[in-house]
């Protein structure tokens, strides 16, 4: 496809609208198609139309798009598709919560987190027993799925006859030498934080806002420990992401000139 998707994610009330009102003054030179992802039965309510069109809103097209989780692969392939036909090289920038389904409904471009300024570690990151929780939690759950779809663990479907064996929880040993492993290090990483931060993990940009939230005694701790959960995201996928702790708007600090050269390349259009 030809579109450049973007998808803004992050917790409510965290100045996503308004980074992407900044890219839109700042960077776009041609207005992209916005979308705004709804939950269907939240309280997030659509704002009322304006008597007047307000023609210098800085975007093609703005879309509000209601969804459950049973058809938002459907609803916003269908809509981008449409997109497409209609402006086949264009931008489009994908506004939501932080949903964990949201993060896989569509293969985008750009990923950017935004998140207010942390106030706490208990509220980014599980404790050491929640997480280990966690982890035997997600274990269990892929056990589960694989005897479901696959049929490798299920009796019924052997036909050598073999017994199925019944397997207790990982030992101490074993799920240090499971954490080693690549996909251990990646599972291991997402399961340290809360689920509302999880689309950090896999965003190319990630901002603290320093305009949204109170900083605490326990901010430094929480900034330093995300930065070095991202080097280890990079060490264990390859993946490169970025961390910035600014003001959104204001691009004339020196951090603000680095996010806006990061920002550019999602705002160059389809090829």
């Amino acid at each position: 496809m030809g579109l450049c998707v973007t998808f803004v994610s992050g917790l409510r009330r965290c100045g996503k609208s308004t980074l992407i009102r900044a890219m839109i003054d700042q960077l776009w030179k041609r207005p992209p198609h916005y979308i705004r992802l709804v939950k269907s039965g939240g309280d997030k309510t659509r704002p009322p139309p304006s008597a007047k069109p307000n023609g210098d809103c800085g975007v093609a097209t703005a879309r509000w798009l209601e969804y459950d989780d049973e058809r938002i692969f459907e609803l916003l392939g269908e809509t981008l598709t449409a997109l497409h036909k209609q402006d086949r090289y264009g931008s489009v920038v994908v506004e939501a919560d932080a949903e964990p389904i949201l993060r896989w409904a569509y293969p985008y471009d750009h990923r950017v987190f935004v998140m207010p300024v942390p106030e706490s570690l208990g509220d980014i990151f599980r404790d050491p027993q929640r997480a280990a929780v966690e982890l035997q939690r997600v274990l269990d759950d892929t056990q589960a799925f694989a005897s479901e779809i696959f049929g490798l663990f299920s009796d019924e479907l052997m036909d050598d006859g073999d017994t199925h064996e019944e397997r207790s929880a990982l030992s101490k040993t074993q799920l240090r030498g499971f954490l080693h492993s690549p996909l251990g290090d990646e599972l291991a990483t997402r399961i340290q934080l809360s689920p509302p931060y999880h689309g950090l993990v896999e965003s190319d940009l990630i901002i603290i806002n320093d305009k949204v939230g109170a900083p605490t005694q326990d901010t430094p701790t929480c900034i330093r420990r995300i930065e070095r959960l991202l080097d280890r995201i990079r060490l264990a996928s390859g993946r490169a992401n970025q961390l910035f702790h600014c003001d959104p708007l204001d691009f004339s600090s020196s951090t603000g000139k680095r996010l806006l050269k990061a920002l550019k390349p999602m705002c160059l259009g389809g090829k």
